[in-house]
């Protein structure tokens, strides 16, 4: 298979102890994360209420436009594989581990999406490296088909 993690920085050591950096993996969130709060404050500002994490879709979308049948998912650069993204740069220890792990997020997301699709949503996904504003949510929402009077 092809190796989808193309490192464009030179293989660095850790720079935190194995205790240290355990202690920030743990710390990590799955939800509430500084993307969903901004991208909840944009959709507010352009006048749209979603649900959020709604379990009983594929993937547990991050926000759900019922009425206009919108999926929008915030993925963390790292976690969901990035591609050419310098957040995404895996760990140097234990490389197999997270090579299986982001791979094995990747195929997922794929698969939801795939699903989501299926069923007749429209899906857009933000990333957490990229800076939203206003206009260019609005612009996304309009690619897909939403109405907006911004």
């Amino acid at each position: 298979s092809a190796n989808l993690f193309v490192t464009h920085h030179p293989p660095m050591a850790d720079v935190f102890d194995r205790k240290k950096r355990s202690q920030i993996m743990a710390s990590i969130r799955g939800s509430g994360t500084s993307i969903e709060r901004c991208l909840s404050r944009l959709l507010r500002e352009l006048g749209i209420k979603p649900r959020c994490h709604q379990k009983h879709l594929p993937g547990s979308p991050d926000f759900v436009l019922y009425r206009q049948k919108v999926i929008i998912f915030t993925n963390g650069c790292f976690w969901h594989g990035h591609q050419k993204c310098k957040r995404a740069v895996l760990p140097t220890t234990n490389r197999t581990f997270w090579e299986c792990k982001v791979s094995k997020n990747i195929r997922r997301d794929r698969k939801q999406r795939r699903l989501l699709r299926k069923m007749g949503w429209r899906v857009i996904t933000f990333w957490s490296c990229k800076k939203i504003s206003v206009q260019n949510l609005a612009a996304r929402l309009r690619r897909v088909g939403v109405k907006i009077s911004v």
